[in-house]
């Protein structure tokens, strides 16, 4: 999605106002009713964008964490009359162990409850607009 530089007041405006208006289901309707095709298509394109929910972070952070801290105990078991590669598998496994418990113990709490509200905001954003553009593409194909 490439917005000129004129256009880009506008569209952070329109944004604003839609981020605003997120919470009251009867505003944020009037407000896509009142969009052209082109203003709800590039609002879409704007909330619909790669955020990740926090749980499927933290979820990946133990998936990957599991597994590599398994390799290392592997290793470790494997080459443990090596004195070289014994020291850089617990190397390894001190990292990884150290990995697994920072989140439990520096994970704010508030800021990921904060990205995750908003991100469901987001997602009911983009499926009032979808709603919306397929109605009028509907009305489109009519006439």
């Amino acid at each position: 999605m490439i917005i000129t530089k004129k256009d880009l007041e506008p569209f952070s405006k329109l944004i604003s106002t839609v981020t605003e208006q997120a919470d009251d289901i009867t505003t944020l309707n009037a407000t896509l009713d009142s969009l052209t095709l082109e203003e709800l298509e590039q609002t879409r394109a704007y909330f619909s964008g790669t955020g990740k929910r926090t749980s499927f972070q933290q979820l990946r952070t133990i998936v990957i964490g599991s597994f590599i801290t398994g390799m290392m105990i592997f290793l470790l078991n494997m080459f443990k009359n090596h004195f070289f590669v014994a020291v850089i598998a617990v190397a390894f496994l001190l990292i990884c162990v150290i990995e697994l418990v920072r989140p439990v113990v520096t994970t704010p709490v508030r800021p990921n409850l904060a990205l995750a509200i908003d991100r469901g905001k987001y997602d009911r954003v983009v499926n009032l607009i979808d709603i919306i553009l397929a109605e009028r593409y509907a009305e489109v194909r009519k006439k």
